[in-house]
């Protein structure tokens, strides 16, 4: 063979979209021989054609080797891009899907005719994945085109964490309580950027409303699960025990009296999927878990989503802005960090009616003199009445990577910081004792703005031992701190040297929480399919916090004057208010669950704890579950569970500006709310907080009638013994109350007293219906889901005290827990809630519809003529969405498209004493159209919106 020059080749042709006949038909290769050193030698140029079609360009260059004796050398990403299709078992084409080069950076995911194009090598491995679907690895070999079809596998994407430690993958139709697992795609699709919302419209026993005219509840939503409080519900992030918030709910809004955990402090780009378990979990998961429990499981994958939202409601106000980003960055061979970064904007609204009270002074007639003379009223206009102004910056970290064969090392961090504002009521001019004339002659709408801080830290290492043991040691950190700040108001006490700003102080909570947990599965050494043995220890540490705010936010400087102290709408905590307790929780667990048999799973847990300021608590639970047949089972479960009181219920008190129905209007009134151990609760006869404690009882069945097709339907019943409330409001213009304010030196401003107590006990029944179906449409493929919940709490009694007892009067009011206090429990919340939606996914295009329809509730009145009811309503909601390329996705909705709204508030005629035609209302002299104590589905009407994501 005769000597030939090498000729070395190299090209980057990573970012090229050519086969490679394109290329050889674009390049002209002519080798140019010349001597080799020492042969003085010329060869003649050599034109090579080669007719090749659908190879490679690495098989081109190898025959144009053969032909030409010419030696190529290339550089390690000498590739042509890959294409392929990725089709299901039916050869129906698969958009959405993952495709990334193993242990490479960069991927791509499949259009809406499940096609896709990638960067490769020969001998690369395509891992190819999608939820719903077994994950797929394809070598690359010398073609350049590739089809794949993806097993389905139901399993992955219904496999449930909560509800037990097994180590067995269980579906949500075959654990043996009920759990809704509910993906990051589904939490999108309801077109809300928030997460609580989000599950509102997705989970059927789940209603998070947002409250109005409430304080630092406007802030912050209260949330019930199967219709009970918001404390009696337990969140986890990633399996851990997530805080609850600093702030305690005093108003009047569902929930009062709770403490429950803030879902939107949770960044909602972050979220992979929510599981809800629908079953009482104190033995499993501790105190909080009467209800059930709500997992919120992070995202873990590689790549780079960029969320976008603009909408605003259809009345014009109640904008809302939403940008994300979530990057997965792929560590090493089998480790991830993913971190989001979010923002969101939220304008407020305003449903406020039109005000038909006296401004200036109480006599109509003298009034609208003083009106005309002062330049008229716009009696549209004065109130604020809907959602808080909110400004919201998320940052999310979550972190799992090998540090032995057998280990992980995992963390997660977490942290938001929330600016809000909100109206309160208007101080009108003839509110002289409230109002400085000097300042606002006109009056004032006061404004409390929130500062809320957020952060958590998870940290641990989890791993396999040699004897099969599975273990998780962990620590998670996390606290809320809410900041209240007072704009637009007055301390009417100071006069005109009142400043008009006030910061009125903070709450703040922390929680450490270190966990042990430890799992095998003995069901081969018995002879058994599966017997998994979980065991844990867990220690915690709670602090709650009060802050004391500037003095002019509280302090009373002229106390004869009959002028009110402290600022308007809010009044600052005092020194007299600050706290700084902490207690400690020590508990273990056992968790057996077992196959014992093919067909029959039965589930066995028990859980102690002792609480450092209460004392000790234990809880059980059965669950069983039996296969009919493959395609039907039953299922049941019996536990007892406990709630612990709140550190907050323990500690918090204030003195606030509360508004009270008082002949037939709101008015304000002062409201002390005292700590339970203090002298007050004591000589009103309050005992010392304890424990509530639960039996809950649910039977259901599951059913899997035809493919992709489940149904699950659960009956249960709840009975709590001792719920902790704010007993209340106890009145002055009891002789009993009045002497024990006087006796501990409380000012005569002080109208009404309130402290914490175990003083109900209730019963709640329900039931839950899911049903869902995937069937072929044509060329596109639909999902259809029906789901719905009924409950019904009933205050089996109300606890008296020493003091006071517990007897009602002729209309059933308790002269501490009167009828609007009891309505809260038993009715501000739907009673039911169905929702039936459809999905349907055709090539490019997108199309998703929902109805939801929200149980009518009701407020009481002291009052029983003043009761009202407001009837069930059907919300609904449609999207369109649009692949422009296989990355970018464009959607385009409504919320409440028919633009629906809760019933108005009525006004009522009554007779009232000797006067037979007086008017009374809950409207607020006209201020409020819609209730703000009993809500359904909020009273903002309808929403639209344009939201792009990205997925690279």
């Amino acid at each position: 063979m005769r000597n030939l020059a090498l000729l070395s080749l190299s090209f980057w042709l990573s970012a090229m979209k050519l086969t490679a006949q394109q290329l050889v038909l674009a390049l002209l290769f002519t080798v140019i021989g010349y001597a080799a050193p020492g042969h003085g030698r010329h060869v003649p140029d050599r034109e090579v054609t080669l007719k090749i079609k659908d190879r490679k360009l690495v098989y081109v260059l190898s025959k144009i080797e053969e032909q030409t004796k010419v030696i190529f050398t290339f550089s390690p990403r000498l590739f042509l891009p890959i294409t392929g299709k990725i089709t299901n078992a039916k050869g129906e084409p698969l958009p959405g899907v993952s495709v990334v080069v193993k242990d490479k950076a960069g991927g791509t995911s499949t259009n809406a005719n499940g096609q896709f194009t990638i960067d490769a090598n020969e001998g690369d491995v395509l891992v190819i994945s999608i939820i719903g679907f077994k994950t797929k690895e394809v070598t690359v070999g010398s073609q350049h085109e590739i089809s794949v079809f993806l097993e389905e596998a139901v399993a992955e994407l219904t496999t449930v964490v909560v509800g037990s430690r097994s180590l067995r993958p269980r579906t949500n139709v075959e654990s043996p309580v009920p759990v809704d697992v509910i993906s990051s795609k589904d939490l999108v699709a309801t077109g809300q950027i928030e997460p609580a919302q989000q599950i509102q419209f997705t989970a059927p026993s789940f209603v998070s409303n947002r409250q109005t005219i409430a304080d630092g509840t406007d802030h912050i939503d209260p949330a019930s699960l199967r219709g009970l409080g918001p404390d009696q519900v337990l969140v986890l992030v990633n399996g851990k025990r997530r805080y609850n918030t600093a702030l305690v709910n005093i108003n009047g809004t569902v929930g009062k009296g709770s403490v429950g955990t803030d879902l939107n402090s949770i960044p909602a780009g972050s979220i992979e999927r929510i599981e809800v378990l629908r079953d009482g979990a104190a033995s499993q998961y501790g105190s909080d878990a009467i209800a059930g429990v709500i997992n919120v499981v992070l995202k873990k994958k590689t790549g780079t989503q960029v969320f976008a939202h603009a909408g605003q409601q259809y009345a014009g106000d109640g904008a809302n802005l939403q940008f994300g980003l979530n990057q997965g960055f792929k560590l090493g061979k089998s480790g991830v960090l993913n971190i989001t970064a979010e923002i969101r904007h939220r304008q407020p609204t305003n449903r406020a009616g039109e005000y038909l009270g006296t401004v200036y002074n109480n006599n109509p007639t003298q009034d609208s003199i003083l009106i005309a003379q002062n330049g008229g009223w716009d009696r549209k206009n004065n109130m604020y009445i809907g959602n808080s102004k909110q400004l919201n910056a998320y940052g999310e970290a979550n972190l799992e990577i090998p540090v032995s064969a057998n280990s992980k090392f995992y963390a997660t961090g977490m942290y938001s910081f929330r600016k809000g504002k909100a109206a309160g009521f208007y101080r009108y001019p003839k509110q002289t004792s409230q109002v400085v004339a000097q300042l606002y002659p006109r009056g004032f709408l006061p404004y409390i703005e929130s500062e809320i801080r957020d952060h958590s830290v998870i940290a641990g290492f989890k791993g396999k031992t040699k004897s099969a043991w599975n273990w998780d040691a962990s620590t998670t950190y996390g606290g809320n701190q809410f900041r209240f700040d007072v704009t637009n108001s007055n301390n009417a006490s100071m006069g005109a040297n009142s400043p008009t700003e006030f910061y009125c102080g903070k709450l703040g909570f922390q929680q450490s929480t270190t966990n042990l947990d430890l799992s095998k599965d003995f069901g081969a050494d018995l002879n058994l399919s599966s017997f998994n043995v979980a065991v844990g220890a867990e220690m915690r540490f709670d602090l709650f916090k009060i802050t004391a705010g500037e003095e002019t936010s509280w302090r009373n400087y002229n106390p004869n004057s009959g002028k009110a102290g402290g600022a308007q709408v809010f009044p600052g905590y005092q020194p007299a208010n600050e706290v700084d307790e902490s207690r400690s929780v020590i508990s273990t667990y056992i968790d057996v669950e077992s196959d014992i048999t093919e067909k029959f799973l039965v589930n066995v847990a028990g859980r102690f704890e002792h609480y450092s300021d209460f004392g000790n608590a234990l809880a059980g639970k059965l669950a069983l579950r039996y296969k009919i047949i493959d395609a039907l089972s039953i299922r049941g479960a019996i536990s007892n569970g406990f709630r612990a009181p709140s550190i907050h219920q323990y500690y918090f008190n204030n003195t606030s500006t509360q508004f009270q129905i008082i002949g037939g209007t709101l008015a304000p009134s002062n409201t002390l709310t005292v700590r339970n151990n203090d002298p007050i609760a004591k000589a009103l006869g309050i005992p010392d907080l304890k424990e509530e404690t639960s039996v809950n009882y649910s039977l259901g069945i599951t059913a899997k009638p035809g493919r992709n097709m489940s149904l699950t339907i659960d009956a249960y019943r709840i009975d709590i013994k001792n719920r902790i409330l704010l007993a209340g409001p106890f009145r002055r213009s009891n002789a009993t109350v009045n002497t024990v304010l006087n006796n501990a030196g409380i000012s005569n401003d002080v109208q009404v007293v309130q402290a914490f107590s175990n003083i109900i006990n209730t019963k709640t029944q329900g039931l839950d219906i899911i049903f869902s179906v995937s069937p072929q449409l044509g060329k596109g493929n639909l999902d259809l889901t029906l789901a719905a919940n009924f409950n019904e709490t009933k205050i089996e009694k109300v606890k008296g005290t020493d003091k006071i007892p517990a007897v009602p009067d002729s209309v059933g009011n308790y002269f501490f827990f009167d009828r609007a206090e009891q309505s809260r429990v038993e009715l501000a919340n739907p009673k039911n809630k169905l929702t039936v939606s459809a999905n349907y996914q055709l090539k490019k295009w997108g199309a998703m519809a929902r109805v939801t329809r929200f149980g009518a509730v009701s407020s009481w009145n002291l009052d029983p003529r003043l009761d009202e009811t407001y009837e069930a309503k059907w919300v609904t909601d449609a999207s369109i969405s649009y692949s422009i390329i296989p990355q970018l996705r464009v959607t385009i909705g409504a919320n409440n498209l028919f633009d629906v709204y809760p019933d108005k508030l009525k006004w009522f005629q009554v007779a009232n004493g000797d006067k037979t035609n007086t008017f009374y209302s809950n409207t607020s002299d006209g201020r409020f159209v819609y209730s703000r104590n009993a809500t359904q589905f909020g009273m903002n009407g309808g929403y639209y919106y344009i939201s792009l994501s990205a997925s690279f």
